[in-house]
């Protein structure tokens, strides 16, 4: 692992900890299966190991890490039965914020919405990947967070991890047969679109969209990862959501 310090002095130690160790596995600096280095976490930031148990502990509940008795933190694996399951509850999960969040968004919450696609054209136009994917991680949670509903966010925020991860993988690949300009293009579209129908409180419409939005994203996973798998095939889609 490269010697960098990073210190973040206005967060609490702990937070300071999660932040980086996530950032190491959503980047694959720590790939699937590999162990947490706690002794090389607290060099680099200059805090000792209790504040890093307890971001470890709480990537655990993540299920970004597992615990593996007498050994240590290990990242966890990205499996089939991983991606199945991801893909059927983000499209469930996903279709039910959009629907409250058009009836509940608050207006600086869709100026919010409004800037952060602005940003998104920039990074994609610099090819920063790593902005990119957590800008539009930061997209989706200000949707989960217009919910209103802790328990939907809390579900849909642990979701949100699990792809953020999938999204930098696909960065790293051969990005030569994939027009990812396309995909960009779509993306920000649908960002685009969700923002201007949840001014209009437009729920049934929204649904669509993020429909569209979540097979998107998949048919990019499925290109880069699991060519010859269509996992939203087999997935039912839910009709007329209605809050």
């Amino acid at each position: 692992m490269p010697k960098k310090k990073n210190h973040i002095k206005s967060l609490p130690l702990s937070e300071v900890a999660y932040q980086k160790i996530k950032e190491l596995i959503v980047t694959l600096r720590v790939g699937p299966r590999d162990q947490v280095d706690e002794e090389w976490v607290s060099e680099e930031l200059s805090i000792g190991r209790t504040p890093i148990r307890e971001a470890l502990f709480r990537l655990n509940a993540e299920n970004l890490v597992e615990v593996v008795r007498g050994r240590g933190f290990f990242v966890r694996d990205i499996t089939l039965s991983n991606l199945r399951d991801l893909f059927e509850t983000m499209l469930i999960l996903e279709r039910s914020a959009v629907a409250l969040a058009a009836n509940r968004i608050k207006k600086d919450q869709i100026e919010d919405l409004l800037r952060i696609n602005s940003d998104l054209r920039q990074v994609w136009l610099e090819k920063n990947f790593l902005h990119v994917t957590l800008l539009n991680s930061r997209f989706h949670r200000i949707i989960y967070k217009a919910t209103d509903n802790s328990f939907l966010f809390s579900y849909l925020d642990n979701l949100q991890n699990q792809s953020q991860r999938l999204a930098y993988m696909c960065f790293i690949k051969d990005l030569s047969s994939y027009d990812m300009q396309s995909h960009a293009e779509l993306s920000i579209k649908d960002h685009q679109s969700l923002i201007e129908l949840f001014r209009q409180g437009n729920d049934i419409e929204a649904v669509k969209v993020i429909s569209e939005h979540v097979k998107l994203f998949q048919r990019r996973v499925n290109h880069f990862m699991l060519p010859s798998l269509d996992i939203l095939d087999a997935v039912t889609p839910l009709q007329g959501i209605k809050v």
